[in-house]
């Protein structure tokens, strides 16, 4: 099993035109998305799975479209974490957001050894926080030293010999010409 995790497009939020989270992708976010979709399609990607903000959602749909694979769901539990709740007295929410987001995962990973690829299409500090769970890295360290760009990609491989998610790309943004890097 492979689970590929992507970031969304740039959006208006990203560039600092707007305070709303749930903001649209820009004409360049939409570009970045069909470059994404275009390196995706090689991948035989079985279910796409989304956050739910208009960012996410709109990336996947233009994956959608390229890959021929519907969009399977949009997850709330796959929507951006906003630092200060990392931080804050928020913690008991956070802390209830992340157990159902782990949830979500194991459910979407149980059949491991099948030969199956899922991508999930986030957020930025979402995506770290995935990644370090499967990696099991502990959070404070997820948080600190991995960079997810718009419509990077990164892409984890179940190792059924030693029982564990392996890194095989992170951050990959090879798909993108160099003017939209």
């Amino acid at each position: 099993m492979k689970i590929i995790i992507v970031r969304h497009g740039e959006s208006e939020h990203n560039l600092g035109l707007t305070d709303n989270k749930n903001s649209s992708l820009t004409k360049r976010g939409k570009k970045q998305a069909e470059y994404l979709g275009k390196k995706l399609k090689k991948l035989k990607i079985s279910k796409i799975y989304t956050s739910d903000l208009s960012r996410a959602r709109q990336t996947a749909e233009i994956i959608s479209k390229i890959i021929k694979v519907p969009v399977k769901k949009s997850i709330e539990e796959l929507n951006e974490y906003d630092k200060k709740h990392l931080r804050s007295k928020l913690k008991m929410l956070f802390s209830n957001r992340l157990k159902k987001l782990k949830h979500f995962l194991k459910k979407i990973s149980k059949d491991k050894e099948k030969n199956k690829t899922i991508l999930i299409i986030g957020h930025g500090i979402t995506n770290r926080i995935i990644l370090g769970f499967l990696l099991q890295i502990p959070l404070k360290k997820q948080l600190l030293f991995f960079k997810q760009h718009n419509t990077g990609i990164n892409i984890l491989e179940w190792n059924n010999k030693f029982k564990n998610w392996r890194l095989e790309i992170m951050n990959d943004v090879s798909h993108l010409p160099n003017t939209f890097k």
